[in-house]
């Protein structure tokens, strides 16, 4: 599995790598803070690129094929991509509207905070026909869920309604009680991402003490300035 934390930069400076879609381009119009808006689209290109580097190919040529339990393919719910095999014509700005898309057998999630962006990215065995552009490309499994926290979003308001009983005397009982809540929130999430549901799934119904699938991340490691708490979960 390949981790990477990656700063979002700020209005004006350059985007990663890589072609936003038209969905995207919607989603990110449709955020009226313009520095979420950017982070929005920075994060999605970001998380192409890392997996565009684990495919050896050029992040132009991957397209997202994102799948929503609750409205099929698309461009949100778990992470999905696909390369598009034929190279874009010449002074083209777009590969979305044409050539023939392979599925790409990539595990793949992301997380934003903070102005960072915590991105996981892993192959996965076993190969998939190539289909014509525009039919439904089913999006690699949700095998592995990351999640990244800022510990000063949780300085205001700590989501008590999130915790078990137990977890919240935990939260309460630490020397600083934001730091937990935040380590323990970071840990659901990534868990409810792997499983495929994310927060469709009451957070206070899961309990990830002792689980094996999901452990904490080194924020230092990571590159992370002082104040984040990330988590890994793979199913």
């Amino acid at each position: 599995m390949r981790l990477r934390a990656v700063p979002l930069g700020h209005p004006g400076s350059g985007l990663p790598a890589g072609v936003c879609t038209p969905g995207e381009l919607e989603r990110a119009s449709a955020l009226l803070d313009p520095i979420r808006s950017r982070e929005f689209v920075a994060g999605r290109l970001a998380l192409r690129c890392l997996v565009a580097e684990l495919a050896g190919t050029d992040p132009r040529l991957v397209v997202p094929a994102y799948r929503c339990p609750a409205c099929g393919p698309g461009e949100h719910g778990a992470p999905g991509f696909a390369l598009v095999r034929e190279a874009p014509c010449a002074g083209a700005d777009t590969t979305h509207d044409d050539g023939v898309r392979l599925p790409l057998d990539v595990a793949a999630s992301m997380s934003r905070a903070g102005g960072w962006a915590l991105l996981a990215a892993e192959a996965a065995p076993g190969e998939r026909e190539a289909a014509p552009w525009g039919r439904e490309v089913g999006a690699a499994p949700a095998r592995i869920g990351v999640d990244l926290a800022h510990v000063a979003d949780f300085r205001g308001t700590l989501p008590d309604a999130a915790f078990t009983a137990d977890e919240g005397r935990r939260v309460w009982s630490a020397q600083d009680p934001p730091v937990e809540a935040a380590r323990l929130w970071v840990r659901k999430e990534a868990l409810l991402k792997a499983m495929g549901t994310g927060l469709r799934t009451d957070p206070a119904a899961v309990s990830t003490s002792g689980d094996p699938r999901v452990r904490d991340l080194d924020a230092v490691e990571l590159g992370l300035p002082e104040g984040f708490v990330a988590a890994v979960a793979r199913t």
